[in-house]
């Protein structure tokens, strides 16, 4: 990566650049192609993930604690829109 003098602005053609660099070195020998298959996973498992826990704290409210909502939770997964396995939190 090109280092850059810390009064300069960062504009967006360089921020993507850099994104784009960075992904490649992540994603190694992966085909781009390939690689965003398991991205998007991983994108909607974090965003169904922050549901669930917004939806858990608001329950803790009413239920006296997390650790109570989140199980209450698991016996009635329908108090949820998207439930999430403690393994997979």
């Amino acid at each position: 990566m090109v280092a850059r003098d810390s009064r300069s602005k960062l504009d967006i053609p360089a921020l993507k650049g850099w994104l784009w660099e960075a992904a490649c070195v992540i994603r190694g020998p992966v085909d781009a192609p390939k690689f965003r298959d398991y991205i998007l996973s991983l994108i909607f498992l974090k965003s169904v993930s922050y549901v669930f826990e917004d939806e858990i704290r608001r329950y803790a409210e009413e239920l006296g604690g997390e650790a109570l909502a989140a199980e209450a939770a698991g016996g009635d997964r329908r108090m949820v829109r998207f439930y999430i396995p403690p393994e997979a939190r």
